[in-house]
């Protein structure tokens, strides 16, 4: 998985470039019923969904493929930190035997190798489930200017299989983030993590982004899962 060291290698930036993730984290938290004492989170990052959920809990495990994103995520009473890849069939094994009533994963699932499969382990352990996942629509505009295909699946991709395996609400999200130029763009692009870390643009590419990208923004189209 080569997106995570990309992640490593900002983690230090990434709280100043981490605004849409800090923003999907408070709706996926606003549409959880109630509150849950004891919560397993999926690629938990420097801890987005931890700081928005703001409810008292007993236990809170927090699983990232990156140590140096894990160091970022606020520690404390309750709060355990274990590195951990949600395409790794031994981690689901390992909570297979832990006690926790919700499962959580924001921002993080688009990257998984196989989703289909991530969410099929995700529901074999019959837990709530809170999940937002980035799609194709995220950036869309600038890939069409550049000529370039989006590295994670589309929003239909994504809806069919949370709904294979998962009795859940699903809803999609869709956010524009402004940006004085399109350089600035660009360099939140590499930074924010939106991208997986990974350099998709070429020296050719980038060229044609910034002479005929003429939009201010950039799109981002989440689906937010509530279900078991």
């Amino acid at each position: 998985m080569q997106h995570h060291k990309e992640f490593c290698r900002f983690a230090d930036e990434y709280g100043r470039y981490s605004l849409i993730q800090d923003r999907v984290a408070k709706a996926l938290v606003k549409r959880i019923d109630r509150g849950y004492s004891r919560i397993v989170d999926l690629g938990s990052g420097s801890g987005a969904f931890f700081k928005a959920y703001e409810r008292p809990f007993i236990s809170y495990l927090a699983v990232d493929i990156s140590k140096q994103m894990l160091a970022l995520h606020p520690s404390g009473e309750g709060v355990e930190k274990i590195l951990g890849d949600f395409d790794d069939p031994s981690l689901f094994k390992r909570l297979e035997g832990m006690e926790f009533d919700l499962l959580v994963s924001s921002s993080a699932l688009q990257w998984s190798r196989d989703l289909n499969l991530a969410i099929e382990r995700i529901a074999s352990l019959k837990r709530k489930t809170a999940l937002s996942i980035f799609t194709s629509g995220t950036f869309a505009s600038l890939h069409k200017v550049a000529g370039t295909k989006s590295p994670i699946r589309s929003t239909e991709e994504t809806i069919e299989a949370i709904k294979r395996h998962l009795d859940a609400k699903i809803d999609i999200l869709k956010y524009r983030l402004y940006f004085k130029d399109t350089l600035s763009m660009l360099r939140y692009i590499k930074r924010s993590g939106v991208s997986g870390g990974e350099r998709r643009l070429s020296y050719h590419e980038t060229k044609r982004v910034l002479r005929d990208y003429r939009l201010s923004y950039l799109e981002f189209e989440i689906v937010v899962s509530i279900g078991k």
